[in-house]
């Protein structure tokens, strides 16, 4: 391939925190907004880029490059610029499946991964949907900015025409189309592989670009994966619909309204005092194409087929055209409630200048559309000593089998720095919720319990600790042990739809609610002490005028949530009791958990251990 045109948006935010610019040359310059700088240039003609296909997605570079006609200056205080006047990609001699961006001086100062290619205009174009720019460890050596080595510093995309076209792969159509979830036995199964998190942007209470770690000022960090999926292998792997919103398809297959496709959120959590709470949360990350590599695929970038990868790289993630509430999804089913969303408001099958989203969109200079609905966390909330760090991603799939393997969780470190915040080490991926590594559900398995039913999932988890004393408030003496309890809520949600949507109240889904749990009531009898600590509650933010009030009676304890803060899908809250009862893993009792007031059953009940207050003979504990 050779020609057409190349894109590079700069994460500025996380460049001018470590003091470097990025200076364009000449006049191709598009300012995109303050979050971003965005440089394009023409691709140069006569140099090619080789590459092999398979069945129209890509396999691998086979050598030669691209030249841009102008670039730009990466310029660091004190330091000589960095020229990349003419910069050249090539392919990675180390990883066919990556490519290097070169400086003037022809070293690899950049490399770029998590590629999102696809062949377009009847295979006679080499499209690069989104990759991410990686700095690499020359490079922040060279600029003094030892911070940078590894980071994600901006997107790369590009258009470039095919010269001499690949074989055409043929395009064998099964029987008649893809196989879809439900059709002939054929079951949804996709499989998340691997992620790593990176560090965005932060800024102060203020809304300022920059923050200044540990102490004083209590600014907002923002983070972002790169994640990798893959489809599963078996005889019965369905094919999964891939449609960007507002894409129709050329497929019949069971779900009305053809834009739909699967998503992906992301988490932070942190163990402090053996106590497991959530910290922060992402919006909804819209997936628009699959790369399907390492596979053999007949249908193209809008369907996953058996076996197939696919990879969505930090820039992707941090795009906000593609970034919703996680409201406007049925989590259990995967289905997305386009009409009404925040892309398409009035329900018109367009997504246009009267939508929420849009203005952000288009990379207008607001600095909130660069916080709008990130993964955003308080600085505090990173800082706190002898703490434990986790984060998750999440695929959500439409119909997936098993909720389970489209998540893992791995072990973050952070260190602070001046302006920015860098996850100094990840510990190794684990497939799979994150309570999961609180509490092992094999070896305790009356301590960590699901509930499934067809409003979705939920875990709930109990760990105990005998305190050195009892809590003063408490009014407890002797042997106190406080019980914590989380409840993650993975896919419970009750949705309310709008069944008089413009024309099809199936293709036009609209949703109007989507509330999880309300209330969590945990039983308690009166034989010995139980009472709350002023921590027996405890959800994602720091703002205490929103914590579920809490009311303690003879026969348990019930905690409410205030208006506009449910314990929704894809987020965990803990709620905590002090006993002088020790815990004892036989003892079981049901756990409420309460749902709204109308649309189904008005609450569900999961068997776990409890504080054994209701009779002290039951388990032989007699004298």
């Amino acid at each position: 391939m050779q020609g057409g045109s190349l894109r590079l948006r700069f994460n500025t935010d996380r460049l001018s925190t470590s003091g470097v610019r990025i200076v364009p040359v000449g006049s191709i310059t598009l300012p995109e907004a303050a979050a971003f700088d965005t440089i394009v240039s023409p691709i140069r003609a006569g140099l090619g880029l080789r590459f092999d296909v398979q069945n129209g997605g890509l396999r691998q570079f086979l050598g030669g490059g691209l030249q841009v006609e102008q670039g730009f200056e990466l310029r660091a205080t004190g330091r000589k610029a960095l020229d990349f006047t003419h910069f050249k990609l090539r392919a990675d001699p180390s990883d066919r499946l990556r490519l290097q961006l070169i400086g003037s001086d022809g070293r690899a100062w950049f490399n770029i991964t998590h590629l999102m290619p696809r062949l377009a205009d009847a295979e006679r174009s080499f499209v690069l949907r989104s990759a991410d720019l990686i700095a690499t460890a020359a490079l922040a050596e060279r600029l003094g900015a030892p911070q940078l080595a590894g980071a994600y510093v901006g997107e790369l995309q590009l258009r470039s025409k095919i010269v001499q076209r690949p074989l055409p792969a043929p395009r064998k159509q099964g029987n008649g189309g893809p196989n879809f979830h439900g059709s002939n036995g054929y079951v949804a199964d996709v499989l998340l592989a691997d992620y790593n998190m990176q560090f965005l942007r932060c800024r102060t209470s203020a809304g300022v670009n920059g923050c200044n770690g540990v102490g004083g000022d209590d600014g907002e960090v923002a983070f972002a994966p790169s994640s990798t999926l893959r489809n599963s292998d078996n005889a019965n792997t369905a094919d999964v619909p891939w449609f960007e919103k507002f894409i129709p398809g050329p497929y019949s297959y069971p779900y009305p309204g053809n834009d739909q496709h699967p998503y992906l959120t992301w988490n932070l959590y942190r163990v402090s005092d053996g106590q497991l709470q959530q910290i922060a949360a992402s919006g909804l990350k819209h997936a628009f194409l699959t790369t399907n590599f390492g596979c053999s695929n007949p249908y193209g970038n809008n369907i996953l087929s058996r076996n197939c990868g696919d990879t969505y790289g930090t820039g992707s993630n941090d795009n906000t055209g593609d970034l919703g509430p996680r409201s406007e999804l049925i989590p259990r089913t995967g289905r997305w409630g386009r009409c009404g969303s925040i892309f398409d408001g009035n329900c018109n099958g367009s997504f246009e200048s009267g939508d929420e989203n849009w203005i952000c969109a288009q990379g207008n200079p607001l600095a909130s559309c660069f916080y709008k609905n990130r993964l955003k966390v308080r600085e505090s909330q990173l800082s706190v000593a002898g703490a434990t760090y986790y984060s998750d991603s999440w695929y959500i799939v439409i119909d997936d089998s098993n909720l389970y393997n489209t998540m893992g969780h791995r072990s973050n470190s952070f260190i602070s720095g001046s302006n920015f915040w860098a996850i100094s080490n990840e510990g190794p991926y684990t497939p799979g919720p994150v309570i999961d590594s609180w509490v092992n559900p094999q070896t305790q398995p009356t301590q960590n319990v699901e509930l499934d039913v067809a409003e979705g999932h939920v875990k709930v988890a109990v760990k105990t600790k005998l305190l050195s004393s009892c809590p003063p408030a408490s009014g407890l003496s002797g042997n106190c042990y406080r019980y914590d309890y989380a409840v993650h809520n993975l896919d419970l949600a009750r949705a309310v739809l709008n069944t008089s949507a413009p024309a099809d109240p199936f293709a036009n889904l609209q949703v109007l609610g989507n509330t999880g749990i309300v209330s969590v009531s945990l039983p308690r009898g009166a034989e010995l002490g139980m009472a709350l600590d002023t921590g027996h509650f405890a959800d994602i933010d720091i703002n205490g005028a929103n914590d579920w009030s809490a009311a303690l009676s003879a026969n348990d304890v019930r905690w409410t949530a205030p208006p506009g803060n449910p314990l929704n899908w894809g987020l965990l809250f803990r709620f905590s009791v002090v006993s002088n009862a020790a815990p004892l893993a036989s003892h079981l009792r049901a756990v409420t958990l309460g749902m709204p007031a109308s649309g189904g059953a008005a609450s569900y009940t999961v068997a776990i251990m409890v504080p054994n207050t209701f009779d002290l003979f039951a388990d032989g504990l007699e004298d």
